[in-house]
């Protein structure tokens, strides 16, 4: 059967003058039967699996009447299915769920933690958020409740502590379940650069992760929050305002004093040791000692990356300037991505291409859509057909396939006629298309379907058994 496909597969090529090219096709292991619903295998060589059930269409699909089990990479049951809900496996442990109750399986099976939550969340450096009686508490991988549920909401533990909060309060916890901060902020921000930006008494200051106030709460803003990137004090500087518009901007160090005055509309924290900033309606850009090393000239800026920031001039063209100022890549496109690993995808007339960070093009920006993969590939789209071309801008792969998914394992899974298959990193096939849905390959194994709701295992024919 599958050979009779792979000739249909290349009689279509041949007919539409595409070429693809098939290495010696593997066959993978299949692991059987057919489930209801799957998850990857993890790390520990475990995939959660469920039996029997029916999918149907609420607000959105679910399956129904359903018992959820555990296999190992052999296909060989570890735990029988006998939950009514289950996940996959982290930090080598699953939840699962009995009659509306949830609680934790590790991987040999075992019940550390027998289902009598409201609801549990994955562990997080070993400890768990836990939901009874519509109050959150922690435990830790035994099972013992670290923290009884008490508090209203609460976050994972990212470097030994998590957000609690009690009432309309945030604080912090430890691991061992002490209030090393206690709720007392309206708001609380991320950690970053080991400073938190902390809301109380409508104003902006700093915490550490001891909890100690290193700077008061005092400034009407503080620049990193509420911004999709927050990076105040990665470069040891935040920046705060006072003004109710955030000009003037000001930046301080990690005691709170003052290192920089500035007389600006607006500016961003420091990327690449340089910060963006707005005088009138023009950007340019000052180094960490204040001085402009960049005057206000372009109608508009991206930060740094890969020592290179794109601008754009007064006609409203984009290129590329180094952190001394000088133009390297001429205004010329109408959008520009920001430099990574040293190439950047250009814009002229919805239209994309490549150039590297001397301005030369590598690709001419011809392709509907250009997206960088793994294993230094870049995915490319022409009239609606994806292809693959190297870092240099050598076509690997012409434009031929409906989709194209990342690599992972040294396999990227393809899309032709509705069916798909895997190649590998120079393009040839080396699983035919022939499933409905994929999954990446991940721990040597892709969940895939061959028809809707009926899932099964492939391994990856690039592995050996013991890898």
């Amino acid at each position: 059967m599958k050979k009779r496909l792979l000739i249909l597969i290349c009689i279509f090529m041949m007919l539409s003058n595409i070429t693809i090219a098939v290495a010696n096709e593997s066959i993978p292991y299949n692991i059987e039967p057919e489930f209801s619903y799957a998850s990857d295998f993890s790390e520990e060589g475990i995939a959660m699996v469920a039996t029997g059930g029916k999918w149907s269409l609420k607000l959105w699909y679910i399956l129904e009447g359903a018992k959820y089990g555990f296999i190992d990479r052999s296909g060989k049951f570890i735990v029988e299915p006998q939950y009514d809900w289950a996940t996959g496996f982290v930090e080598s442990f699953a939840r699962v769920e009995k009659e509306g109750k949830k609680g934790f399986v590790d991987i040999t099976g075992r019940e550390i933690v027998k289902p009598q939550y409201d609801w549990v969340y994955d562990f997080s450096e070993g400890i768990a958020e836990v939901k009874k009686n519509d109050k959150w508490g922690f435990i830790d991988k035994t099972g013992k409740e670290i923290v009884t549920p008490r508090y209203n909401e609460v976050d994972s533990f990212k470097n030994g502590i998590a957000k609690v909060r009690k009432d309309d309060k945030w604080g912090f916890i430890d691991k061992t379940g002490k209030e090393i901060i206690k709720p007392q902020y309206v708001r609380i921000g991320s950690f970053v650069g080991g400073m938190a930006a902390v809301y109380k008494n409508g104003k902006w200051g700093f915490i550490d992760h001891t909890g100690r106030e290193v700077i008061k709460p005092q400034y009407n803003s503080v620049g990193g929050v509420d911004r999709i990137v927050v990076n105040y004090f990665t470069e040891g500087l935040a920046l705060v305002a006072n003004d109710n518009r955030d000009r003037n901007p000001l930046f301080i160090d990690k005691t709170g004093k003052i290192v920089l005055k500035t007389r600006y509309d607006f500016a961003f924290d420091f990327s690449n040791g340089m910060a963006l900033f707005s005088k009138g309606s023009k950007f340019g850009f000052i180094d960490t000692q204040g001085k402009e090393v960049i005057k206000p000239q372009y109608t508009w800026a991206h930060f740094f990356s890969d020592g290179m920031a794109g601008v754009m001039n007064k006609e409203r063209k984009w290129g590329f300037i180094d952190k001394t100022g000088k133009v390297i890549v001429k205004p010329q496109f109408d959008d520009v991505f920001d430099f990574q690993d040293g190439i950047a995808i250009v814009q002229n007339d919805l239209k994309m291409g490549l150039i590297d960070k001397t301005g030369k093009v590598i690709l001419k920006p011809v392709y509907d859509k250009i997206q960088p993969l793994h294993e230094g590939l870049i995915m490319i789209q022409q009239s609606g057909k994806r292809g693959l071309v190297n870092r240099s801008g050598t076509v690997i792969v012409k434009p031929q396939y409906n989709d194209i998914k990342d690599y992972s394992e040294g396999l990227a899974a393809v899309e032709i006629e509705g069916k798909w298959g895997f190649i590998n990193k120079i393009g040839e096939i080396i699983i035919t298309p022939q499933y409905a849905t994929v999954n990446d390959f991940q721990n040597g194994f892709a969940l895939v379907q061959r028809e809707e709701w009926k899932y099964n295992f492939i391994s990856n024919p690039l592995k050996k058994p013991a890898d």
